[in-house]
C-alpha cells in the first residue's frame, strides 16, 4: 500500500502469504534493479510465530540456495548471492 513503509509492507505481506506473525525483523539490505522490470527490493531477516499455511499466491516451503538460483529472476539473484550457502 502506498502509505506503508517498507517494513510495514513486509510484515503485512508475510502474514498474508504464510499465516505467520513477524515477531522481530531486521533490514539486511535493499537495492533498486531494472534488469527485469524496475523494482525496489528489500531483504529482511525475520523471526515469526504461528501456523504456516498456503495462500492464493502459493505454498511456502524450504528450499536450498542452489535450487533458488535456478528459479529466480535476474533482479533477485543478488539476494541469493548474499545468503550463506545452505
Amino acid at each position: 500500500m502506498p502509505w506503508e513503509g517498507t517494513e510495514q509492507a513486509m510484515v503485512r505481506e508475510f502474514a498474508e502469504e504464510t499465516g505467520l506473525k513477524v515477531t522481530t525483523s531486521q533490514l539486511k539490505f535493499s537495492y533498486f534493479s531494472g534488469e527485469d522490470v524496475p523494482v525496489n527490493l528489500a531483504v529482511f531477516e525475520v523471526e515469526a510465530e504461528g501456523q504456516l499455511h498456503d495462500s492464493w499466491e502459493g505454498a511456502p516451503r524450504w528450499a536450498r540456495t542452489n535450487e533458488l538460483r535456478q528459479r529466480l529472476l535476474r533482479s533477485q539473484k543478488r539476494i541469493v548471492e548474499a545468503l550463506p550457502e545452505l
